[in-house]
């Protein structure tokens, strides 16, 4: 019964929209209704209750509900671009004071991003000044140290292959050279100084290789989690996320992702662009459970401890792992609190266990369960924002390797340069955004020639 009936309502819904809103809907409010039932009946009460009404009003029940779910599908699906918008960002004018302070700490982010990035360049350079500063085979001027010069010199070098994570001083290729011009007068030092100098040359290549991991890992950063200035930053991550993407074809072609992305997405192969709407549903999918967490847990909880007659079995092992989930959030947030905030949470497992003072502790659990709901919400928005990476990336692929085929539809001429291809799409996006270009001259029609068998 409940097998056709939900084949029957599922039936106008496409995969997509069955994984990320309909079975969400369905969870939820179902999981509401029945935890409200049993509440109020017990589970036996529940049980007979529904086994004492006919099959007919069973089926209307069951029906009833699944079009309500299917009715709350749609609705959601029409609201779905609005909720992106508010997940990206682009807040009412009501709360621009906090969009400019969330996006102040992601610009501050980025700028910390950026000067890693200019200091490791800038360590690079001195790095490759060093290296061709060491001395050569060929490097016939001789020098002279004493012995104790040699010796000190020589303890300092010898000591840097040891050192975890590798460094390299400025200035130590130029000791170096001072070590190898000595053994032309001190053949007896040769051995030591020619192993020291294998040892350096291999210590400088993995201080260079750790600066270029490092450099690698910002430069991916600020390539994925933010736009390049000077375009400026949103205030929530996944704001950012998705702006780098839309920047991204054009700071390398000139072409508007915004405008032309419509007039593309047709155009994309089957097998990919199903790979494109696949990863847009797993972003869609936590961002709806991140909205239903605290839309129906926080009034759930608050009716269930105040209905509740004791906070006992299930109901005190819920607040065990509420206190778990903020105790987290307290300690990531500030590490250093960790030692108060492990003692506060042990002292808070103990009152939900022993139960006394009873109305505070009603009030403790709620509060509970309601910042667990938040930073639960939250985390499934961190893991949305991460799934937009994979979503983004995507749709920075279909631009490299598919943007031809939109040139092709629209019977322009290919470009044959990187100038060119530049010239022609910041026309054609000036021409479809505003109806007119600064440059006519950039778009050239080239229609394909007739067929002629036909």
């Amino acid at each position: 019964m409940f097998a056709s009936v939900l084949r029957e309502i599922t039936g106008y819904l496409d995969k997509r929209a069955l994984i990320s809103t309909f079975f969400p809907v369905l969870v939820f409010v179902g999981g509401v209704g029945i935890v409200v039932w049993t509440t109020v009946a017990g589970v036996d009460g529940a049980v007979k209750s529904w086994g004492a009404r006919p099959a007919t009003v069973q089926v209307v029940l069951v029906a009833g509900f699944l079009v309500l779910v299917a009715f709350l599908t749609f609705v959601l699906g029409n609201l779905r671009e609005w909720q992106d918008r508010m997940c990206q960002g682009y807040w009412p004018t009501w709360a621009a004071k906090a969009a400019k302070w969330f996006a102040g700490t992601h610009r501050a982010a980025r700028g910390k991003l950026i000067a890693e990035d200019e200091a490791l360049q800038r360590r690079e350079e001195t790095l490759a000044v060093e290296r061709a500063a060491l001395p050569s085979p060929d490097d016939t001027t001789p020098g002279t140290l004493s012995d104790e010069a040699f010796a000190e010199m020589f303890k300092t070098l010898d000591a840097l292959p040891a050192q975890d994570p590798p460094t390299w001083p400025d200035g130590t290729a130029a000791a170096l050279t001072g070590l190898v011009r000595s053994v032309r007068t001190r053949p007896d030092r040769v051995e030591a100084v020619t192993g020291l100098a294998l040892r350096l040359d291999a210590h400088l290549a993995a201080v260079e290789q750790q600066v270029r991991d490092r450099r690698a890992e910002v430069q991916q950063k600020l390539f994925l989690w933010y736009p390049q200035p000077p375009g400026d930053v949103q205030p929530t991550a996944m704001g950012n996320v998705v702006r780098a993407a839309e920047q991204h074809p054009s700071t390398r072609y000139k072409l508007d992702a915004v405008v032309l992305w419509t007039r593309l997405q047709p155009l994309l192969p089957k097998d990919f662009a199903e790979t494109v709407k696949d990863a847009k549903v797993s972003v869609d999918l936590l961002l709806t459970m991140a909205g239903f967490l605290p839309l129906f847990g926080v009034p759930l909880t608050w009716w269930l401890v105040w209905r509740l007659p004791r906070i006992e079995g299930l109901a005190a092992w819920l607040t065990v792992f509420a206190i778990a989930v903020c105790a987290f959030a307290l300690c990531r947030a500030a590490p250093r609190m960790t030692p108060v905030v492990a003692a506060g949470a042990g002292f808070l497992v103990v009152h939900t266990f022993t139960g006394f003072w009873h109305p505070v502790l009603r009030a403790e659990v709620g509060l509970l369960w309601t910042a667990a709901l938040f930073v639960l919400s939250y985390l499934l928005y961190r893991n949305a924002t991460h799934a937009t990476l994979a979503y983004t990336e995507r749709l920075r692929t279909a631009f490299d390797l598919y943007r031809w085929k939109l040139l092709e539809e629209l019977r322009l001429k290919l470009p044959e340069t990187l100038a060119e291809e530049r010239k022609a799409w910041s026309g054609l996006s000036q021409f479809l955004y505003r109806g007119g270009t600064t440059d006519p001259t950039a778009l050239h029609y080239e229609h394909p020639k007739p067929d002629p068998i036909a």
